[in-house]
């Protein structure tokens, strides 16, 4: 199923989007990346050397609906079709609800939730259509079944992917296009150091005491990308 076949991932430049096209590059496959931060995608690419070959890298804002599409658009009429789409992008913000501003949950929302709706609906109709097995795979999170204070806006949004996630596998029931629900719970990313998303409230002690907490417990991101591989593989 992998190998051979193409593979679209959304915030591959760095956690879990990353550690996910290395396992997919490592099985053969054909994969376009894309981030915000495409210097960050082309020095990843550099770094391959030949290995890189089968790599593809682009800038995108996945909020950008026109944007998304005219991507797909490019990448489907120069014969890449994906087999896997991996929503992955996604941020976060760490403070009490009451001071988590409405430009923040308007901002996590477009990321988190409709990142995802954008990146199933450019691609999903051409993938049901082609006939043969392809999968959509959408990063929820452990926060959809077991949230923490401090996290209402992520928690929320990843709800909301679980949820898109279980009514789009029902509605794909009698197509050979799957629906993979990822819930990574605590991964050693950079969604825990970004001070930028975080209340005035939470003291730097605290931060750091998370920081550390993400280092010395959370797994390496690398553990969710074989997860992924694993579950498109055997069609979990």
């Amino acid at each position: 199923l992998i190998s051979g076949g193409e593979l679209d991932v959304t915030g591959a430049a760095s956690g879990i989007g990353r550690e996910t096209m290395f396992e997919f590059l490592r099985r053969g496959a054909q994969v376009a990346a894309v981030d915000l931060d495409l210097a960050a995608l082309e020095a990843i690419k550099a770094e391959l050397g030949d290995y890189g070959a089968a790599l593809q890298v682009h800038r995108l804002d996945v909020t950008d609906r026109q944007a998304f599409q005219a991507l797909a658009d490019q990448l489907v009429s120069s014969g890449f079709l994906p087999h896997v789409v991996v929503n992955n992008a996604g941020i976060g913000f760490l403070g009490p609800l009451f001071e988590t501003p409405p430009e923040v949950w308007d901002k996590v929302w477009r990321v988190n939730v409709m990142g995802v709706v954008n990146g199933c609906q450019v691609f999903g109709p051409k993938m049901a259509e082609a006939g043969d097995a392809r999968w959509l795979v959408n990063v929820a999170s452990a926060a959809s079944a077991g949230p923490l204070p401090n996290m209402s806006a992520y928690a929320a949004t990843k709800w909301a992917v679980e949820g898109l996630n279980m009514v789009l596998a029902m509605e794909l029931e009698t197509s050979r296009l799957g629906v993979v629900s990822v819930h990574p719970g605590i991964i050693n990313t950079a969604i825990v150091r970004d001070a930028r998303a975080v209340s005035p409230s939470i003291s730097p002690k605290q931060l750091d005491r998370l920081q550390a907490y993400y280092v010395k417990q959370g797994c390496h991101p690398e553990v969710v990308g074989q997860a992924v591989v694993e579950a498109v593989t055997l069609g979990r």
